[in-house]
């Protein structure tokens, strides 16, 4: 069962948006990628499909803590390909794998063309037990380090193409507010710094989260 009807038939949970990263095996050493949005029983906002993608990436990068080392080194190249990202914005239009520098590691493809691979979903979603909105991650085992750090800057590179400029606009200023908070020290090395971090940067960008 996948994550999406997990979650549908779970009591207490409204879906807000959701989407899969299809992981292609490596070809000549470089990695497919491809994007799709979650067929909900709601159609999610703009806005919140920026959101899911702000979570997408805290909680990924909450995998790989600074406390230990054998990981952070993977949160290091991750800060590091989001920072060079901003470093130029999210625009319409954008090349944001050659913005990452990651070109010659990765590509992004349309979703059927990537017939077989490794999905990792993503799902924003409020329950009656938390009092903010959180994110359900199902990564798979033979997702390796290195390819899910490559699946956040093809997730932003397929999220961008689903944006217009205002929301393009909204996830450019929540990711340097989280580049921010991060530099100053904000933890993210677990689910739940993971969760309110992303909330906070979104808000302080001017987003509602609902």
């Amino acid at each position: 069962m996948s994550l999406f009807d997990q979650l549908k038939e779970s009591p207490g949970m409204k879906l807000l948006c959701g989407f899969t990263v299809r992981v292609g095996d490596p070809v000549a050493g470089s990695l497919d990628y491809a994007v799709e949005s979650a067929a909900l029983e709601r159609e999610a906002s703009a806005a919140e499909l920026a959101l899911t993608a702000v979570h997408f990436y805290s909680h990924v990068l909450a995998r790989f803590p600074r406390t230990e080392s054998a990981l952070d080194r993977y949160g290091m190249e991750l800060r590091e390909l989001v920072s060079q990202i901003l470093e130029q914005g999210l625009w319409p239009g954008s090349n944001l794998l050659r913005y990452a520098g990651v070109e010659h590691r990765c590509r992004l493809v349309d979703f059927p063309a990537l017939a077989a691979g490794r999905d990792v979903a993503a799902v924003l979603y409020r329950s009656t037990l938390a009092d903010d909105l959180d994110l359900a991650l199902d990564v798979p085992e033979n997702v390796g380090h290195e390819e899910l750090v490559l699946a956040v800057p093809a997730m932003l590179q397929g999220v961008s193409r689903l944006l217009s400029e205002p929301e393009l606009e909204l996830l450019d200023k929540s990711l340097r507010y989280f580049r921010v908070y991060v530099g100053e020290g904000a933890d993210y090395g677990s689910p739940a710094a993971a969760r309110t971090l992303a909330n906070r940067s979104f808000r302080e960008a001017g987003g509602e989260v609902g």
